[in-house]
């Protein structure tokens, strides 16, 4: 309990509550601007975030996160163009409401049903991720290695699409990861002779290209389009757009299941909010019946969309601080961060570092909060930043993202492996390979590589180590499972009956 109140205590301080709120505002802005996402906001925060003290740094990411995914929904709403890829379902009848004069009360119950999803989230990371961690402990070289294994296969199976490509781009991710000098013995590996590269690929380059110079090169190769405005919100009926009691009742289930959907979606790592969007979607529009307004402007659609989107965000942590697997692209890029600034998420440090532990789920509290204060009162002033052209934000963009990579380690080496992840990634977009992969694969790898080792060492080199021990080869075998079921489903899915 001490720990606790220290900890909240920290969170109390006028600066921290300060840096909150401009986290909170930033990522508002941030997701509401098309184009420029959650992802982008918290890779940008990075460089900023390590030369800041631990409670600052946490408090800027974890605020940018969970400000940025229901920033998303506002231009979704009004200007039917998803500012994040997970307010694309809410788009659906978001935007409906608003050409019939409904956009204020889209708007408010996208904004509670993003506190609610979040909310209920923090109760399930603060209940099962001490109780994961403490199992955890348990685990040895064997076990994590058939653990990540599992992970590898999950992020590569179902991020996209395809499962080739998704495979390709975590093998490439791995592959990306072993550069630099052998962690066991201290060998160059892929370094072609430069010392720079001994200590790998700096983690906030490529992290930084892979998001935000792949949407400028992206917006760069539309022409920096702009976004029509056709919904004002001064001109709608106050009355109508109140939300009243029985607007309550309607959404309070839809709510209930797509936080419950959103929650289990972010346990698994690699799959995110947007398909967990889709999900608490298509599940609301099955149980509404085929008499119901879904796909024309229903509020328990909005309701079920952004409650999912948003638990999926505080559900991401739980194996990311107990198991130090993050999962999806956003927690990827805290835990790099967190590891940056001398914290190494796992089991060990509920027990070494509950400080952290404790800080982190006050501060995704507060930044919920904060995000309805800030929703409730600035909403109008967030429509006129849409209004900004591309044009302006995109060379602003990548100003900072040079600089960014630039100042970690003053190596214009660096700025290189920038540009070149974001020419990687934004062929990889024209291509349909998805990026998400390559960048958990690129964090989880290290951990891997030494569990495999360890455990090699420990048996004199025989596999026979990974069949023999029961949790890893549950996990060699449902990795095989979920490799086979995903690729009959595309398959089917490819080839019609």
């Amino acid at each position: 309990m001490d720990i606790f109140l220290t900890s909240l205590a920290g969170q109390l301080q006028p600066m921290v509550l300060l840096t909150m709120v401009v986290s909170v505002v930033v990522g508002m802005i941030v997701g509401a601007i098309p184009g420029l996402t959650v992802s982008i906001a918290v890779a940008l925060a990075v460089p900023v975030a390590i030369f800041l003290p631990t409670d600052y740094a946490l408090v800027m990411l974890a605020s940018l996160y969970a400000a940025g995914v229901y920033g998303g929904s506002v231009s979704a709403i009004l200007l039917n163009a998803p500012g994040t890829p997970a307010s694309a379902a809410t788009a659906i009848d978001g935007h409906q409401m608003a050409r019939q004069g409904l956009a204020k009360k889209a708007l408010n119950i996208a904004l509670l049903a993003s506190a609610f999803g979040s909310m209920f989230s923090i109760l399930l990371l603060v209940t099962f991720a001490p109780l994961l961690a403490k199992f955890a402990l348990r685990f040895g070289p064997v076990e994590m290695a058939g653990l990540l294994l599992f992970t590898f296969t999950i992020v590569g199976t179902v991020s996209g699409s395809s499962m080739i490509k998704g495979l390709f781009s975590a093998a490439l991710g791995i592959l990306l990861a072993t550069i630099g000098s052998d962690p066991m013995i201290g060998v160059p590996r892929f370094t072609f002779g430069n010392t720079s590269l001994l200590d790998g690929l700096t983690y906030i380059p490529l992290l930084v290209g892979l998001f935000a110079i792949a949407e400028v090169l992206k917006m760069a190769g539309e022409g920096f389009p702009r976004q029509s405005h056709d919904v004002e919100l001064g001109s709608e009926n106050k009355a109508r757009n109140r939300l009243t009691g029985s607007d309550m009742k309607a959404i309070s289930m839809p709510m209930v299941r797509g936080s419950i959907i959103g929650s289990f979606v972010g346990l698994m790592p690699g799959i995110g909010s947007t398909i967990s969007a889709f999900l608490a979607y298509a599940d609301i529009k099955r149980s509404a019946g085929s008499t119901s307004k879904v796909g024309s402007g229903d509020i328990r659609a909005v309701a079920a969309c952004e409650s999912s989107n948003n638990a999926t965000g505080g559900a991401t942590f739980i194996p990311t601080l107990a198991l130090g697997i993050p999962g999806d692209a956003v927690t990827a890029i805290i835990l790099g961060a967190l590891v940056l600034l001398g914290v190494q998420p796992g089991p060990l440090l509920f027990v070494t570092n509950p400080g952290i532990v404790y800080t982190i789920y006050i501060v995704l509290f507060l930044s919920t909060v904060m995000m309805v204060i800030v929703g409730l009162v600035a909403t109008r002033a967030l429509v006129y930043v849409l209004r900004v052209p591309n044009l302006y934000l995109m060379p602003i963009v990548a100003l900072t993202c040079a600089a960014g990579s630039f100042v970690v380690r003053n190596n214009v080496l660096d700025t290189f492996v920038m540009l070149g992840a974001g020419v990687m990634a934004f062929v990889f977009g024209r291509v349909g390979v998805p990026v998400a992969p390559l960048l958990i694969s690129f964090i989880v790898t290290p951990p891997f590589e030494e569990a495999v080792r360890q455990s090699l060492a420990y048996s004199h080199g025989s596999f026979s180590i990974f069949v023999t021990n029961w949790f890893s080869l549950i996990a060699i075998l449902l990795s095989a499972i979920v490799v086979v079921l995903v690729a009959l489903a595309q398959k089917r899915r490819v080839i019609p009956a």
